[in-house]
């Protein structure tokens, strides 16, 4: 019984070539997986199955919301297998976030060498994410770039400029129970603290607004570095509307992993009710979801089976 490779071969913006995926792997491994075009409507059961009978992880070769998708199904069913994510899409956060390389047959041969890691398991209103969920602009972005014909970084780009122009910040109202950010070694964080020692970093109003178990949006932008999926914990970081001047002094900072910027904000929960004063988009792992203005954030901790590579940093 061979591994299950599914593929979405709508995701992403290059056509997917399993002969290319499988060509520079030896052939001990190559005899091991079988690579199965799969997409909506999203019954991951006969691959599941499989992939047990097999004795090793689900292997889904896609971008982060047919990861999603393969995440929750595996949920629904107590997670009889881990997940190995190998990166497909036009954002590729997920893999990103658990360092996996993102040319695809180098991600596979290093799965398949891999090891299993137990992650948290986050849910918002009790429907499962993996990566991140988040609501405010991000939330409108992914609900436009939805619709959009247009796959990969510049048609994300479109949607983002677009909003960026009109979208409004929000009020917010936390029940939330609070967990320690972990120390740093970061010279600014060291001198805020100094002169806000124990002051709540709830925000009481957020123009973009996530909860993330991971630490990138995909496109590699790092929106809350310091998140960890092993410590029972979400990270919130908010980001402020830049300006003309900060979007190119400020921005790209974003996309560094030790980078600093004001224009990011993160604290630590390990649960929340958050009420805002209108119904605004939401997401989970970039998937567009209902709007709500209630919302209702939960942690599972090690509840998760992930397949990673040796580069992933936790255990």
């Amino acid at each position: 019984m061979r591994l299950p490779i599914l593929f979405n071969p709508a995701s992403g913006t290059t056509p997917k070539d399993p002969d290319a995926l499988l060509r520079p792997l030896p052939k001990n491994l190559r005899d091991r997986v079988e690579v199965l075009p799969f997409g909506p409507p999203w019954d991951f059961e006969p691959a599941i199955d499989q992939a047990r009978r097999a004795e090793g992880p689900l292997l889904v070769w896609g971008g982060d919301g047919t990861i999603h998708h393969a995440a929750r199904a595996l949920f629904e069913r107590g997670c009889p297998v881990p997940l190995g994510a190998i990166p497909g899409g036009s954002g590729n956060g997920l893999v990103r976030g658990l360092r996996t390389p993102l040319e695809p047959a180098g991600a596979l041969r290093r799965l398949l060498e891999g090891r299993e890691v137990r992650m948290d398991l986050p849910c918002l209103d009790g429907a499962p994410f993996v990566n991140v969920c988040g609501t405010g602009f991000e939330a409108a972005v992914a609900h436009r770039f939805a619709g959009l014909p247009g796959r990969g970084f510049a048609a994300y780009a479109r949607a983002t400029l677009e909003l960026w122009r009109t979208w409004k910040p929000t009020t917010l109202a936390w029940e939330a129970e609070e967990a320690p950010m972990p120390p740093s070694d970061g010279r600014i964080e060291r001198i805020r603290a100094a002169f806000h020692p124990g002051a709540s970093k709830l925000p009481e109003a957020a123009w973009s607004l996530c909860f993330a178990n991971l630490p990138t949006y995909g496109s590699g932008l790092w929106i809350a570095p310091y998140a960890d999926p092993t410590d029972g914990c979400l990270q919130w970081a908010t980001l402020a509307r830049p300006t003309w001047l900060t979007l190119f002094t400020e921005a790209p900072r974003l996309f560094q992993e030790g980078g600093h910027t004001a224009l990011r904000h993160e604290g630590r929960i390990r649960r929340a009710t958050l009420r805002l004063e209108r119904p605004l988009p939401w997401h989970l792992d970039g998937e567009p979801v209902a709007e709500r203005d209630r919302a209702e954030l939960t942690v599972e901790p090690r509840a998760f089976r992930m397949w990673v590579t040796g580069g992933c940093p936790w255990q």
